[in-house]
């Protein structure tokens, strides 16, 4: 203590260096302290940061409105709880429009036309919305105002963007079967997806066959001389059936930033073996039993081919071809008063073809194309109809359309 004493005489006491050094010590100690705690908060306002942009982009708007419509985007519980791409619409409520799974029908509440489906910016039928997988749409465009980019007498146009699939394979079936009725579609279907290429097959048979029908009519018949001609039809027998084979083979290359080539070949079957309507007839004083008959065979081969090309982000052409035949052969008799009978052959070759030009252009979207198509038919009736009937029907026009929306604020 004496040493202690001789080296801080003239300067401090002991008591008070220890001070001095305990309280400069604590000064480094605190401003470590304070440092780390700095670095902390810097560190947590940064993690803080990053975990409130993800919370931004998982819980974005649902719904975006456009100038011609909507984009909408599921959540993952309306796709789980969809099995297919008329289950999905159905969730939705998009205004009127009136989706009926079972039927599997997307048509209009204002009749102001019809709706057109597509699937990645192709057109699409039953097949490829029964066989959609609903976890793979990204994102739903529903355009209320589609214009003549997509033809004409539609009013509405719903076109599902989806993810595409590298790998592996997707098979399924759609089965429906009325309770009370013989009526039924069976849908069987299965896709193949390697790389860029994805094959995909469907097949859909339908039948119906309604038995015992009756309707009881009586028609009145104002003639010149003022009197009143009374017949009356009721039905005692009838059976009307139909059998339905679908089938399409598709084959689609896709570079999602670049291009899309598809192209598909269906065939539609159809079948009437023989329906029949047996009613009793009074005829003024007669009476008796008329009978109709029809039946009928229809065959329609399709080859449709597409292809889509990204010009820059902003520049796309689209290119499309379908081509159709349909041959029909039908029968028809009826002897109410007198026989009657006459034979159909018909053949029908069609094609549709269309080139589009679109430029995203700030505030507009031009769009411009040219559509050709040409459709000739010839029906040859026999029997008590001798009739020979030929249609050739051409159509050729161009279209351009400018689409966006002008804000005077922002000048």
């Amino acid at each position: 203590m004496e040493w202690l004493t001789n080296q801080f005489q003239g300067n401090a006491s002991v008591e008070d260096s220890l001070v001095y050094g305990i309280s400069r010590a604590a000064r480094k100690a605190c401003a470590g302290i304070t440092f780390i705690l700095f670095s902390l908060a810097a560190s947590a306002q940064t993690a803080e940061q990053s975990i409130e942009l993800g919370e931004v982009e998982v819980k974005a708007a649902r719904i975006v409105h456009k100038t011609d419509g909507l984009l909408l985007y599921l959540s993952d519980a309306q796709k789980e709880a969809s099995s297919s791409g008329y289950s999905v619409l159905q969730k939705l409520s998009l205004p009127n429009i009136r989706i009926d799974e079972d039927a599997r029908n997307v048509s209009t509440i204002d009749n102001k036309g019809s709706v057109q489906l597509r699937i990645n910016g192709i057109i699409v039928d039953q097949a490829e919305m029964l066989s959609l997988d609903p976890k793979s749409i990204r994102k739903i465009d529903f355009i209320d105002n589609p214009g003549v980019r997509y033809g004409d007498g539609v009013a509405y146009v719903i076109d599902i963007t989806t993810r595409r699939a590298t790998s592996g394979y997707t098979v399924g079936t759609s089965l429906s079967q009325s309770l009370n009725a013989e009526n039924g579609n069976y849908t069987v279907y299965g896709k193949w997806n390697t790389g860029k290429s994805e094959l995909s097959l469907n097949y859909d048979f339908g039948y119906k066959d309604f038995d015992g029908n009756r309707m009881e009519e009586t028609a009145y018949y104002h003639l010149n001389d003022g009197s009143v001609y009374t017949i009356q039809r009721n039905d005692i027998a009838s059976r009307s059936r139909r059998f339905n084979n679908r089938v399409k083979l598709t084959y689609n290359l896709a570079d999602s930033t670049r291009y899309v080539f598809q192209a598909s070949l269906s065939g539609d079957f159809s079948h009437v073996p023989g329906d029949f309507n047996r009613k009793n007839v009074v005829d003024g004083t007669n009476e008796y039993v008329a009978t109709q008959q029809d039946n009928s065979r229809t065959g329609s081969p399709v080859l449709d081919l597409y292809y889509f090309q990204q010009l820059t982000p902003r520049q796309s052409v689209t290119l499309n071809a379908v081509g159709t035949y349909i041959d029909t052969n039908s029968s028809t008799s009826y002897d109410e008063g007198s026989p009657y009978r006459y034979n159909v052959d018909g053949k029908t070759y069609s094609l549709m073809s269309e080139a589009i030009y679109e430029n995203k252009l700030k505030p507009f979207t031009l769009s411009a194309g040219i559509n050709y198509s040409q459709k000739y038919t010839n029906n040859t009736y026999t029997g008590d109809v001798s009739s020979l009937t030929l249609m050739h029907n051409n159509r050729f026009y161009l279209f351009s359309e400018i689409k966006g929306y002008w804000d005077a604020s922002s000048g």
